[in-house]
């Protein structure tokens, strides 16, 4: 999670940002947001989308922890993938494709605990996913509309719904989630 940190800190301060600024900017306190920078807090993937946002950047680059983007490699082992957890939720992701400020898409393997869900509220933003269901099942919060999605089901929806996710699986849940335009 320090990598996380230092790139939000880098960056913040290349925008010529302060932390309170930043923090007002993305609904999270002062403090908490200094605790991430410092590796000592993990924020909810909503509040990390936020953040990136907020610098003009994708959550991959946030992870991305050698700085590069190659961005040529169109084989990915399953070696290769950059993990990234999500502690204090019980979501691990896993980039799929390198990021590259040109695609117009991220494919992620999402693996999620028992009860591990998005966060405690929606969240929106730009653009359009879909979800393809590997093994267990989701709860997918569109709106004031809940969908059920098992093992082989799939769903695409606009972002801009408020929207949040669950695992209602006894074991652990994995999906392909692909988000365009790319926000990881």
């Amino acid at each position: 999670m320090s990598v996380i940190g230092v790139c939000i800190r880098r960056l913040r301060e290349e925008q010529e940002l302060t932390l309170r600024e930043l923090a007002k900017d993305v609904g999270v306190s002062p403090s908490f947001l200094s605790q991430v920078e410092q590796g000592k807090a993990s924020p909810s993937l909503a509040t990390l989308k936020s953040i990136a946002n907020e610098l003009q950047t994708t959550v991959g680059r946030l992870i991305d922890d050698d700085g590069s983007q190659q961005g040529d490699r169109l084989v990915m082992t399953e070696k290769q993938r950059k993990a990234f957890k999500q502690a204090g939720n019980g979501v691990q992701m896993y980039m799929l494709s390198e990021s590259n400020p040109y695609k117009q898409m991220q494919p992620l393997l999402m693996k999620l605990g028992q009860s591990a869900a998005s966060g405690e509220s929606t969240y929106s933003h730009y653009g359009q996913e879909f979800v393809l269901v590997l093994k267990g099942s989701l709860e997918i919060t569109l709106g004031d509309k809940t969908h059920i999605v098992k093992k082989g089901d799939s769903i695409y929806f606009n972002s801009s719904t408020p929207h949040s996710f669950k695992n209602m699986f006894k074991g652990q849940t994995e999906a392909l989630w692909v988000v365009t335009p790319p926000s990881f």
